[in-house]
């Protein structure tokens, strides 16, 4: 069957098939050729630039280090303190009770303030101190120490110790102070804080006087209270009190902490041990 199919060929066709194929050969042929040239001749452009290319040549330049600036001496300013506390007739020691048990609060400073207590135009001062535990004994108690101080300047730079006259000749174990004219009669009333009961003074003019139950700001009596002051929070037109309180604190517990340097000797421990208290906030009523 092959053969009958070969031999119906158009010879013709044949013939002009076979043209075709050498042609498209030729022109193959002819296209590598020419491709190769070019690629000849642009690898030996690349090589002959690449050995034209001159070499990068790179020239070092010393650096000049800049002139030192000159500085011009400097001279502080000279900020002298000299104590005069004892000039100024200031005599105030703080006593915080400690009779060897090394409690918590012995660890705490009194507050203090300035502040112009008789409306003269001088700043008078207010001192904080504590005061000997109930259980001390009897030889370290001093009933008649007051734990506030209050001094009246006189204009001129000395302080005169008014405590008893004004009637601040109290006994408390006192932490902090806040002056402010609660009751708007304008005189500067006072707010101590303290281990224990808190106390409100209202500034009668001649002297202090305790208005603390009626003004009900002496909180728990178990209470430890520490940083406090006077501010119009509802601005309403009257100052409250806001009072910041420490830890939960009772001797005993204190003491079963049982806090020692090495080698067993008694020492003042860690607030850490102790659970915190909230703070106080106080409306004035304006009454």
């Amino acid at each position: 069957m092959a053969d009958q199919n070969s031999a119906n060929l158009d010879p013709e066709l044949e013939e002009e098939t076979e043209q075709n194929d050498e042609s498209i050969g030729r022109a193959f042929r002819y296209s590598l050729a020419v491709m190769l040239v070019l690629a000849m001749i642009g690898g030996t452009f690349f090589v002959l630039g690449q050995l034209r290319q001159p070499e990068n040549i790179v020239k070092e330049t010393p650096l000049d280090l800049p002139a030192e600036r000159a500085i011009e001496e400097i001279t502080l300013p000279k900020i002298p303190f000299t104590d005069i506390t004892q000039s100024a007739g200031v005599d105030f020691i703080h006593n915080n009770g400690a009779a060897g048990e090394k409690l918590l609060p012995e660890t705490m400073g009194g507050g203090a303030a300035f502040f112009d207590y008789d409306n003269d135009g001088d700043q008078d001062l207010l001192l904080i101190g504590s005061t000997d535990w109930p259980w001390s004994q009897p030889q370290k108690k001093d009933s008649s120490r007051s734990s506030l101080a209050l001094y009246q300047n006189d204009g001129t730079g000395k302080f005169k110790n008014v405590t008893a006259d004004m009637g601040l000749n109290i006994s408390l174990y006192g932490m902090g102070v806040a002056c402010g004219d609660y009751d708007n009669d304008g005189r500067v009333d006072l707010f101590i804080s303290a281990l224990g009961t808190n106390h409100l003074f209202k500034n009668e003019g001649t002297r202090f006087t305790d208005v603390t139950t009626q003004a009900g700001v002496g909180g728990p009596a178990q209470l430890w209270s520490t940083s406090c002051g006077w501010f119009d929070y509802d601005r309403d037109g009257d100052l409250d009190l806001l009072v910041c309180n420490y830890v939960e604190w009772t001797r005993d517990f204190d003491r079963a902490q049982n806090f020692t340097l090495k080698g067993g000797i008694r020492a003042y421990g860690r607030p850490q041990n102790f659970n915190g208290v909230p703070p106080l906030l106080y409306q004035n009523q304006g009454n």
